[in-house]
C-alpha cells in the first residue's frame, strides 16, 4: 500500500514537473513584437530591403517597421522609449543615453551627406567671404557642421558670410533651383534631385570630407546611428546579432541596386523620387558600419557639439557604455 502511494506521489511530481517545464517553454516562446523606427529619407533607404522583404530572423519575433515622416515624431518615440530598434540622428542617441534611456549605439547608418553647392566656380573657402549661404536645421547637425567647417577654414560665420536659415532641407532645393540663391547646403538625396533639375549645379565642398579634414578623423561625422534597446540585447542576443548583420547587408544592397531600390522606395512610400534613386545618390562611406571602426569619429563629433551646443547631446560627453560591440 505504501509502495503504491509512493508511486502515485512520484508520478504526480513528475507530471507537475513536466507541466511546469511546458509552461516555461510556452512563456519563453511567446510571440514578441519588435518595433523598428526610422525617419523618411536616407535612413529609410538603408532599411528598405528589410522593410520590403521582411525576412524571418526568429519565428517567435515579428518586426514592425515604422517610418516616421516627421523628425519630431521620431524624437518623441525615442524619448518615450517606444522603439526597440531605431535609426536616429547620432546626437539624439547621445541625448537618450544622457537621459539614462536604455539604448545602445551598434553602428553608423548614414555618414555625413551634406554638401555645399553653387553655380559659381568656387575653389577655396576664401572665395566664400561676403557671400550668403542658404541652409537649414539651425542649431542642429547641418548648422553645427557648416559653422565648424567654416571656422576651421578661416571663415567667421555671421561676420565673413551671411547664413540664411530655411525651415527644412526640402525648402532649400526650390530656392536654389529658382536662382534666388546660388550658394546652399544640400543634403542627399536632395542634392541629386537638384542636379537633375539644374545642370549647372556644382558641389564645391563635401562637408563630410571637410569635417574629416578639420577634426583629423577618417570617415567624417556620423549623421545617423542604429540604436537598440539594452534589454533586447540582453534577452535576445542571437536575434540582435543576426538583425545587425542583415541590416548591414541592406545598407550595402541599397548602394549597389539603385533601380530595385527605387521600386522598393516607391512601394514603401519613401519620399525620395524613384528617378532620383535610379540616377544614383551619392552614398558616403556605406561600407563602414560597425561601431568598433567609428568610435574616434563619434568622439570627435560629440566633442565638437559639446563645445558648440552642449544641450544638443544632453549636456555632457557620453561614455563608452553608449556603445554595443558584437
Amino acid at each position: 500500500m505504501k509502495k503504491t502511494l509512493l508511486l502515485y506521489l512520484f508520478l504526480i511530481i513528475v507530471i507537475l514537473g513536466f507541466t511546469g517545464c511546458n509552461k516555461l517553454d510556452t512563456l519563453q516562446k511567446e510571440p514578441k513584437i519588435i518595433k523598428f523606427s526610422y525617419q523618411d529619407g536616407t535612413p529609410a533607404l538603408t532599411a528598405a530591403k528589410l522593410a520590403k522583404e521582411n525576412p524571418i530572423i526568429d519565428e517567435n519575433i515579428t518586426i514592425e517597421y515604422e517610418m516616421e515622416k516627421s523628425p519630431d515624431l521620431l524624437v518623441t518615440k525615442i524619448l518615450k522609449g517606444e522603439a526597440d530598434i531605431a535609426i536616429v540622428p547620432s546626437n539624439l542617441a547621445a541625448q537618450a543615453f544622457n537621459k539614462e534611456l536604455p539604448y545602445k549605439i551598434v553602428g553608423t547608418s548614414v555618414w555625413g551627406s551634406l554638401y555645399l553647392a553653387s553655380t559659381e566656380d568656387i575653389k577655396d573657402f576664401e572665395e566664400l567671404k561676403d557671400k550668403e549661404i542658404y541652409t537649414f536645421g539651425k542649431g542642429l547637425t547641418p548648422d553645427i557642421v557648416l559653422r565648424y567647417v567654416l571656422s576651421k577654414n578661416g571663415i567667421v560665420p555671421d561676420k565673413n558670410v551671411k547664413i540664411t536659415y530655411l525651415n527644412a532641407a526640402s525648402e532649400v532645393g526650390p530656392i536654389f533651383i529658382s536662382g534666388k540663391s546660388n550658394l546652399a547646403v544640400l543634403a542627399e538625396p536632395l542634392l541629386t534631385t537638384v542636379t537633375m533639375k539644374k545642370q549647372d549645379t556644382k558641389v564645391i565642398f563635401d562637408l563630410n570630407q571637410e569635417w574629416a579634414n578639420a577634426t583629423g578623423v577618417t570617415k567624417g561625422y556620423p549623421q545617423a546611428s542604429l540604436i537598440i534597446k539594452e534589454d533586447l540585447i540582453k534577452n535576445n542576443i542571437e536575434f540582435v546579432k543576426e538583425f545587425i548583420d542583415i541590416y548591414e547587408e541592406s545598407r550595402k544592397w541599397a548602394k549597389e541596386n539603385g533601380e530595385e531600390l527605387g521600386k522598393y522606395a516607391e512601394e514603401l512610400g519613401i519620399s525620395v523620387a524613384k528617378e532620383t534613386i535610379e540616377k544614383g545618390i551619392i552614398w558616403t562611406n556605406i561600407e563602414s558600419f560597425d561601431i568598433r571602426d567609428g568610435k574616434e569619429e563619434y568622439n570627435a563629433y560629440y566633442g565638437a557639439i559639446l563645445d558648440f551646443a552642449p544641450d544638443f547631446i544632453g549636456g555632457k560627453m557620453p561614455d563608452e557604455k553608449i556603445y554595443f560591440e558584437r
